[in-house]
């Protein structure tokens, strides 16, 4: 009997204590795993409800330039956003202040943060610098928009990043790509 008390008062064996802390581990790196993975898709989230409001925003203007009867390049719409919106030929948004008669996007890559900035009403920033929620890019033809999300500490290029807003004011599709799981590869 003095023998089995005596086992008891030693307390937990090297064994013992290293299977407690493989299971420990084990189940630390699991929760830590699902943190991750719920923060990509409160992120994921984000992007899909501001792209929302973008397409939104984007056949808003369409509408508006159909309503008006205009069959050419508007520069300024009226009645809309703060009036100072350009359109293609179509009706999409092109920028703000463009001030010459070609269907590019805006002037350089700010010509996509006046698009963003003309027809969106949110707090998330867009512009050329990183420091931007989403950071903007013009490309093919500068005919499109990349806008690549930032805000979740992401630095890589327009065709690589982890998420992606891009509009085409060719036709007016927005859509959201990017490298992060379950999203397709950005289309330009």
């Amino acid at each position: 009997m003095m023998q089995l008390n005596r086992r008891f008062e030693a307390g937990f064996s090297l064994i013992e204590l290293l299977v407690t802390l493989v299971v420990i581990s084990i189940l630390g790196a699991w929760i830590i795993a699902k943190m991750v993975n719920i923060q990509d898709e409160a992120e994921l989230s984000k992007v899909k409800s501001t792209a929302a409001d973008f397409r939104s925003a984007v056949k808003f203007v369409q509408l508006t330039f159909q309503i008006q009867n205009r069959t050419i390049r508007v520069q300024n719409l009226p009645n809309f956003g703060q009036g100072n919106v350009d359109t293609n030929n179509i009706g999409f948004p092109i920028g703000i202040d463009k001030g010459n008669g070609n269907e590019n996007i805006g002037r350089g890559n700010a010509g996509c943060q006046g698009v963003w900035n003309g027809i969106l009403n949110t707090s998330m920033t867009a512009g050329t610098g990183a420091s931007n929620s989403f950071q903007t890019y013009r490309h093919t033809g500068n005919r499109v928009c990349s806008f690549v999300y930032r805000d979740n500490g992401d630095s890589q290029g327009r065709s690589s990043a982890l998420l992606i807003i891009q509009y085409d004011s060719r036709d007016g599709q927005v859509y959201v790509c990017g490298s992060q799981a379950g999203l397709s590869s950005c289309p330009f």
